[in-house]
């Protein structure tokens, strides 16, 4: 028996045992908080954010200065045949940033640090999204399973008084067997829904960081929806768009302070071997920018300027259409949730129960106790589907709103 049919077996008869003998409760408020501690998609991010943080610091950094030592004339011919004409010098020089290097840099540093912060509070509203769907999807996976279970018990029941029927003579043979197959069905269907609970019960444990294999979900998020955002208030998504808009900008600074050739300043002490005297040293150098003026990085720096800027208003494009997407998506549930809850369901019910009674009393027939109990198992499934997709609306409109 394989590790994956002992799992399903074991969801099988926790659920068959009781409705509510759920292992490992978890509230979404729960599943929310144990993911901010233990996400390792937030760690990724916050330590993304650290670096960057790291680099900006480092940027405003000046070059080091260099220290050198040369001995010339030594070890040749002729009076240079040893090291009594040496000539030693100690130089210190240093590389001067022309051009603005450094406050460009420092800019490109800090931009880049803006959007790595603005990017770890977008993969907190992504995990949160993520999670919200993944508990509603664990909770409208248990449902499905408690009411394969009752699918099960009920054809089992109906299989029964069919076979008694058939027994007695008051029902063809026909009863028993289209009996006996609805319950194979409603087996079938059972066992599909333990796989969707098992993987819906993984997806769930991999985003909270959980070992529990039994996690369940509390009910469905009936939250608050989030209010509307003031005009021109700009999202999360936008922040983040403006951040990379900021930083290729200051890039095209960066790019043109590059063709400014910088300058080496030096300073030394010689010493002459013969006579023992000491002479100071200075010098400049300077690159001549004949061939490299970093045209090509300028150009590319201001292209990448402009896809920034494309970028920033397709993303005011995707957010207004989420925001508006994810709204009516989510009052179309909430009036879906509405009709179905209301007196729809109990009468399906309690047709499902007047058709037993009269099956039992011999006035409906076999066809009449399987339609009603079709229509309840329609009524039903359209409420948990109803219900799953509030969540999902619900879930897709705060990610739109983030800010």
């Amino acid at each position: 028996m394989t590790g994956y049919l002992r799992a399903a077996l074991l969801a099988g008869a926790l659920i068959a045992g009781s409705g509510a003998a759920w292992a490992g409760p978890v509230t979404l408020p729960d599943a929310l908080s144990q993911a901010a501690a233990g996400s390792p998609r937030l760690a990724q991010a916050r330590a993304q954010a650290e670096a960057a943080e790291a680099r900006a610091r480092q940027a405003g950094a000046s070059p080091n200065p260099e220290i050198s030592l040369q001995v010339e004339n030594f070890a040749g011919t002729g009076p240079y045949r040893n090291v009594r004409s040496a000539e030693t010098t100690l130089a210190l020089s240093q590389r001067l940033e022309l051009g603005g290097k450094r406050g460009a840099r420092v800019a490109v540093a800090s931009a880049e640090r803006d959007v790595a912060l603005l990017n770890y509070k977008r993969a907190e509203a992504d995990l949160e999204r993520d999670i919200r769907i993944a508990y509603a999807d664990l909770r409208a996976a248990e449902d499905r399973a408690v009411l394969a279970r009752d699918n099960v018990a009920q054809a089992e029941e109906l299989a029964r008084s069919a076979g008694l029927f058939v027994e007695v003579g008051r029902d063809p043979p026909l009863r028993k067997l289209r009996a006996d197959a609805l319950l194979a069905e409603a087996k079938a269907e059972q066992a599909r829904t333990f796989g969707e609970l098992l993987t819906a019960r993984r997806a769930l444990a991999d985003l909270i960081g959980s070992e529990d294999p039994e996690l369940s979900a509390v009910g469905f998020d009936d939250g608050a929806v989030p209010r509307l955002l003031p005009p021109a208030t700009p999202t999360l998504d936008e922040q983040v768009a403006a951040a990379e808009r900021d930083a290729a900008r200051a890039r095209i600074r960066v790019a043109q302070a590059d063709a400014v050739p910088d300058l080496t300043a030096s300073a030394g002490v010689r010493r002459i071997s013969d006579g023992r005297e000491t002479a100071f040293v200075a010098g400049i150098a300077l690159p001549l920018p004949i061939r490299d003026r970093n045209r090509g990085g300028i150009a590319a720096a201001g292209s990448d300027s402009l896809a920034a800027e494309a970028a920033l208003t397709q993303a005011r494009l995707d957010a207004n259409r989420a925001q508006h997407d994810a709204r009516m998506l989510l009052g179309a549930a909430d009036e879906r949730v509405a009709a179905l809850s209301g007196p729809g369901l109990a009468q399906a019910e309690e047709a499902l129960r007047l058709a037993r009674i009269g099956y039992s009393a011999g006035k409906f027939g076999l066809i009449d106790v399987l339609d009603a109990h079709a229509a309840l198992n329609t009524a039903r499934e359209a409420l948990i589907t109803a219900r799953l997709d509030r969540a999902r609306a619900l879930a897709a409109l705060i990610r739109a709103t983030a800010q």
